[in-house]
């Protein structure tokens, strides 16, 4: 079995369709990109023709996210295909089909993201105060409009790989927090441009 495709079929073993629908549903433009490897050992040219493939079952997702991808790709020059256009959904785990669609596209390496993990973090605000006057008598005359309190949210850890598709090796990988909540929209431009930000400082596109 492939690498690629085991990457898909353990995505979809594991967390199905809610996670990464959660994530790209997001708004906040805050994706941190965590770690990055790459094979020092990779002689190629870098990428010339991507198959992009966002893993989730959701379709109308799928499509946002994949697109967006090969619209950043195009701007920089790199000839990029989503998968679901020559793929359908019901067709993504299926090991044959996928490669069969790979080798149609005459794509030379395949960028492919999943959802790892959704994390539960938290943070401490602290109280606002408010002060008029002078400064004497300062800690006796400010008071406080709102107390401190911890909020609770929601971290996607995604893991996005670039395969090659003539030795069919990994040759670069990322992981990134994004958050997993808050209005639709921004949030897949903003991932996108972080990791094509990432390729750049590899090399691996101009």
């Amino acid at each position: 079995m492939n690498k690629y495709f085991s990457a898909i079929r353990v995505m979809g073993i594991i967390f199905g369709t809610l996670v990464l629908t959660t994530f790209l549903l997001t708004g906040c433009s805050q994706t941190k990109v965590t770690s990055v490897w790459v094979d020092q050992e990779y002689e190629g040219d870098g990428i010339d023709d991507v198959f992009v493939v966002g893993v989730t079952k959701d379709g109308g997702l799928r499509r946002i996210f994949e697109d967006e991808f090969v619209t950043l790709f195009k701007q920089r020059g790199v000839k990029a295909i989503s998968s679901y256009r020559l793929l359908p959904d019901e067709d993504l785990r299926d090991e044959k089909k996928l490669d069969s669609k790979v080798i149609e596209s005459g794509s030379d390496t395949i960028l492919m993201t999943r959802i790892l993990d959704i994390r539960k973090d938290t943070q401490y605000i602290p109280p606002d105060y408010v002060y008029t006057g002078g400064w004497h008598g300062y800690y006796n005359r400010a008071y406080m409009v709102s107390p401190g309190h911890t909020v609770e949210y929601e971290t996607a850890v995604l893991e996005t790989n670039l395969y090659d598709l003539k030795t069919d090796k990994l040759i670069w990988s990322a992981r990134s927090d994004s958050p997993a909540d808050g209005s639709a929209g921004k949030h897949i431009k903003d991932f996108a441009k972080s990791i094509m930000n990432k390729l750049v400082e590899a090399k691996l596109i101009k």
